[in-house]
């Protein structure tokens, strides 16, 4: 199933994305690393397709909408 994920976060140094739309097949998100990553996989064993830095992120929210998980980060 598909992973559409609406995101406002820092991705790299003075790159910030604000309620960028993507489209992975999976999240992983790293509490520890305050990072959320997005793959392209599904699973672990590939490389994520971008990471997100979840340092300034208050909110995570997803909903189920037919047979695609739709992730926001505020």
């Amino acid at each position: 199933m598909p992973v559409n994920l609406t995101i406002s976060a820092q991705t790299g140094p003075a790159r910030q994305i604000t309620a960028g739309s993507f489209v992975g097949t999976g999240i992983l998100i790293l509490p520890d690393r305050k990072v959320l990553q997005l793959l392209q996989g599904g699973d672990t064993s590939t490389p994520p397709m971008k990471d997100f830095d979840l340092t300034a992120a208050t909110t995570i929210t997803v909903t189920i909408s037919g047979p695609n998980y739709n992730v926001t980060v505020s």
